[in-house]
């Protein structure tokens, strides 16, 4: 059966570009591009600056309030994870070792911030 509540991966890939926009400014970064594919070419160029542009994203979604789950999908779907996978051909734990970490501090700070707000 088809869970349609899931949001697809050109929704978590649009809702990535918006959260990116929005972490910009706070990452001192130029607008680095204004679609999905923009951002992949950069960061295919500049890991480094996929990881950054995660971090941010991620911190963005915290403010606005994003589930876990939700975090989970916008990592999953990052131009530096699926650069990582498909043009630089990086194993699949290589990456998972990459998101966990990021998605285990997002979820920790996330209920922390539910309880303060309970």
């Amino acid at each position: 059966m088809l869970d349609t509540q899931t949001p697809s991966c050109s929704t978590i890939r649009n809702r990535y570009v918006e959260l990116a926009h929005a972490a910009h400014h706070d990452l001192g970064y130029l607008c680095l591009g204004s679609t999905y594919d923009e951002y992949y070419s950069i960061v295919s160029l500049y890991p480094d600056m996929g990881e950054t542009l995660d971090r941010g994203v991620l911190a963005e979604a915290l403010i606005q309030g994003e589930p876990p789950e939700r975090a989970c999908a916008l990592i999953a779907q990052s131009p530096y994870v699926q650069s990582q996978l498909h043009t630089h051909n990086q194993a699949f734990h290589v990456v998972s070792a990459y998101g966990m970490p990021l998605i285990n501090t997002y979820s920790q700070v996330y209920r922390a911030q539910q309880q303060q707000a309970a």
